[in-house]
This record gives structure tokens, C-alpha cells and sequence, in this order.
């Protein structure tokens, strides 16, 4: 991931690109017309890298780094040089010939020199569609479809790293999956960024076609590295479940773009796309997007605003997916989720949805048939909102039973045997744990607008604290 290009940066970028479609002065970099010249007459060459020529177009310029950095604008004579070097190259590319001498490599050089020209390739992306022609394209989608990943560096040091990511992605491990995508170190030269871009904004159907028929999960990373956070945007035109996980998960990582309302849509799209996959593909997306949720709110709000459109089967899914000895700070994201649905007319699907979290909730019981479950406090957990919503929706006499039921218990759990203190501890806060929720089903019950509880208090006697020996979880 590269580092956040200045967004004025960008738009002076935008700007000059936009001017360079119209007719002015036209001059090609020195450095390009040299290799161009170079390539035209050495035909033979088989080897070719567009990097030196980007860094030799660059310096050519010298008053972009601060451009890029500060968003400082050029002067009006350093402005106009940039703006006919870019109209040069907009010119080469839409004429550019398939059927000359060492075309390709032509290709390659002109791409590289007009990726150092722009500004995280703002500018060619809002003039792909003026400067596309059928000859470009072609040439475009050869130089895409012809790419092989290179090693990155974790394959140098361990062989066996590409076909453990094949491996998992075959087999539908996307949680393990999740973990690898940011150490595949992929490395996508300046040509293919600017081939993939270009392809993007002027041919994105021809792009999702390459992906599909390579199929290959890192291939999927390295479009998904040039593309970043519009990688969901492509995402949801290819045909290919692990390309569509490996734009989520690389758009995860690009912080520049922030949470925004087209994200979110394009996120939804992508979660109904997946939705009428198998169960075992969702099951798979939950288990790796939402264990521990809270940690992309564009991603939550996007499952948040789908639930209704989806079955018994995608909830039960969710729910299961999360972790629920992970964190009490597990509980508002999951609310935040679930509260739109809650807010619905859909008052047989909420019925169904808090039953299922309550049965997954009862199943997992705080751990109670897990090793290494001790409890020294109630705890909260993810499925706060919704067992507490499964209670309030209950008849009055009913939560009322549970609750006299859940306070014997804690009052008499003295009266059980254990063979330690800590099982004693443990069963009685597991059980304050379920009176919890009860109780505040009964204040949701009676008109309470929090969607969860009070934050956890120590028992308000100092004999019972010092008995029980409370641990404050909240700080967790």
C-alpha cells in the first residue's frame, strides 16, 4: 500500500489532464523520446523495465515531489511544460500502433512515463474514456493478461508461501486468508498500474474478464493494490468469490479513502452478491469479516442495511461467526448493526432473528463448556442487542419468571457444589451475565432507548465483593 497522495495533489493533477485533451503546445520527455527512439531501433529487445523511465521522466520535473507532498501548485512556465508533456503522451497512447517495431515495449514505456506525470493516477483516471481507442484497449488487456506476480519478499525467505495462499483460497479458508493479504507483498510495476487504472475507468468489464479467466489469487492482490479501496467497485462485476474477499480485505487496508456512503453501497452490493453464493461461502465471509466486529463501520452498517433482504440461514451465520469471549467492546458494533433491522416493520423476521441469537448465545452459555472459562465479573459480549431485544419481545409474565428464576440462582448458588472457588465465582457471574440481559430486555421492554445495558457495576454489598472478588472487565 502506497503512502496518501495530497488530495490537492490530485486535483491539480485532474486539472492538467483534463487540459491536455484539448489542442496546445505538445512535447514529449526528453528521457521518453531517447528510449522511444531506442526501442525503435533495437527490435530485438526481449527484457524490458519501466521503472528507470518513470524515475527519468520525474526528474524531468523537478517540482512534483512537492506537488505530491504539499499540494504546492507549479509555477505558470513549470505548469505548461507538465501540461504538453501530458498532452504528448494522451496523444502517443490513443494512436498508439500495435503493428510497429517493439510496440509493446513502446507501450510499456509511455505507460511508466505517464504514471511519473500524475498524481496517484488521478489525472489519467478522469480522461481513460476520451483517450481509449480499440487498439489501446487491445494492447492493454495483452500487457494485464500477460503479468506474472513476481515473487514478493515472503516467498523469497519461505518457497512455500504461493501455494499456501492457493491452498487457502481453494479451499474457502478466507479467515487464514484475511491474515495473509497484507504479507503477500505484491509489487505492481508502473506500467500495470497505470494499464490496470487505465482499464478501470474505460473498459471495466474487460478488466473483470482478465480476472476471471486468470483466476488467481494473486493476481486478484495485485489489481487489488493498484486499485485499493475502488477494488470493491470493481469487485462486484467479477465473477470470482475470492477476488471480490481480496478487494474487501485490501480496501480495509487503504486508510486514505475513509468511510463514505458509496462504499458502503458498493459493500452491500458485494454481501448480497455473496449472499446468493452457497451457505458455506457465506459462512466463510462472516467467519473472516465479522469475528471480531467494530473494526470497519462501512462494512458493519453495509450488513446492517442488508439483513432484511437475507434468510435464517445468513443470520445464523453472523451470529455464530462472532466471537464471543473477544471483547465488550464487541457489543455497540453488533448493536449499531442490528438496530436498523430492530427499527423495521418486519416484526416475524425480528421474532426469528432474536430467537437465533438467543439460541447461539444459550449454546455458548459464557464458555461454560469451554476449558479455561473462568469468569471474575459478568461479562458483556457481542449479542448484548440482540438477546436482550430476544427477551423484551418476550410476555411480561415470561421475562419476569426468567429473571425470579436467574436471581435464585445467584442466591442460592452457595448451596452447589464446586471443587474451587474460581468455579463458584465463575457459575455465579456467568449467571449475573444472563440476569443482565434479562433485565434489560425488561427496561427495552418498557420504553428504554439504549440498545444495550448499563456498563457492569460491582455488587453494591461489600460482603459480596470481597466473596466474589470482582475484576472491572469494562477497562478491556
Amino acid at each position: 500500500m502506497e503512502d496518501a497522495m495530497n488530495p490537492a495533489a490530485m486535483s491539480l493533477a485532474q486539472v492538467r489532464f483534463h487540459a491536455a485533451l484539448t489542442p496546445g503546445a505538445s512535447t514529449a520527455p526528453l528521457a521518453l523520446s531517447q528510449l522511444l527512439t531506442q526501442l525503435s531501433t533495437d527490435s530485438q529487445l526481449q527484457v524490458f523495465d519501466a521503472e528507470p523511465i518513470g524515475h527519468s521522466t520525474g526528474d524531468e520535473f523537478p517540482f512534483l515531489p512537492y506537488m505530491y507532498a504539499m499540494g504546492t501548485p507549479p509555477d505558470d512556465a513549470a505548469s505548461a511544460a507538465w501540461e504538453a508533456a501530458i498532452r504528448w503522451l494522451l496523444t502517443a497512447l490513443r494512436n498508439w500502433d500495435a503493428s510497429v517495431g517493439n510496440s509493446r515495449n513502446k507501450l510499456r514505456a509511455m505507460l511508466g512515463a505517464i504514471t511519473a506525470l500524475d498524481a496517484n493516477l488521478a489525472g489519467l483516471s478522469g480522461v481513460a474514456t476520451q483517450v481509449a481507442s480499440t487498439q489501446l484497449i487491445a494492447g492493454l488487456r495483452h500487457l494485464i493478461e500477460s503479468t506474472e506476480v513476481g515473487p514478493g519478499f515472503n516467498e523469497w525467505r519461505f518457497p512455500e508461501f504461493r501455494q499456501q495462499i492457493e491452498s487457502l483460497a481453494s479451499s474457502g479458508n478466507l479467515e487464514r486468508l484475511w491474515q495473509m493479504v497484507p504479507h503477500m507483498n505484491v509489487f505492481p510495476s508502473p506500467d500495470f498500474r497505470s494499464a490496470v487504472v487505465f482499464m478501470f475507468n474505460a473498459e471495466p468489464a474487460e478488466l473483470a474478464a482478465i480476472i476471471e479467466s486468470r483466476d488467481d489469487v494473486l493476481f486478484s492482490a495485485l489489481i487489488c493494490t493498484v486499485l485499493e479501496s475502488q477494488a470493491i467497485v470493481l469487485a462486484s462485476r467479477v465473477n470470482n468469490l475470492v477476488f471480490k474477499f481480496v478487494s474487501v480485505a485490501i480496501s480495509w487496508q487503504d486508510r486514505s479513502a475513509g468511510p463514505s456512503q458509496s462504499t458502503q453501497s458498493t459493500l452491500q452490493a458485494l454481501l448480497l452478491q455473496v449472499a446468493q453464493t452457497s451457505a458455506a461461502d457465506w459462512a466463510a465471509w462472516m467467519q473472516a469479516l465479522f469475528k471480531a466486529p467494530g473494526h470497519n463501520p462501512s462494512l458493519d452498517a453495509a450488513l446492517g442495511s442488508v439483513l432484511q433482504q437475507l434468510s435464517q440461514v445468513h443470520w445464523t451465520a453472523f451470529f455464530k461467526a462472532l466471537s464471543l469471549n473477544y471483547s465488550h467492546r464487541a457489543a455497540a458494533p453488533v448493536a449499531n448493526t442490528l438496530v436498523p433491522f430492530a427499527n423495521s416493520g418486519n416484526t416475524a423476521g425480528k421474532t426469528v432473528m432474536w430467537a437465533i441469537a438467543h439460541q447461539v448465545w444459550s449454546d455458548w452459555d459464557y464458555g461454560k463448556n469451554e476449558g479455561d472459562s473462568a469468569m471474575f465479573a459478568p461479562a458483556a459480549c457481542a449479542l448484548d442487542f440482540p438477546v436482550a431485544m430476544y427477551y423484551a419481545s418476550l410476555q411480561n409474565h415470561d421475562r419476569l419468571a426468567e429473571e425470579r428464576k436467574l436471581q435464585e440462582a445467584i442466591d442460592t448458588v452457595e448451596q452447589e457444589w464446586f471443587t474451587s472457588v474460581t468455579e463458584l465465582v465463575t457459575e455465579r457471574n456467568r449467571l449475573k451475565s444472563r440476569l443482565r440481559l434479562v433485565q434489560h430486555g425488561n427496561a427495552l421492554a418498557n420504553g428504554s432507548d439504549q440498545a444495550l445495558p448499563p456498563p457492569i457495576q460491582p455488587d453494591a454489598d461489600q460482603y459480596a465483593r470481597s466473596r466474589y472478588h470482582y475484576h472491572d472487565v469494562n477497562i478491556f
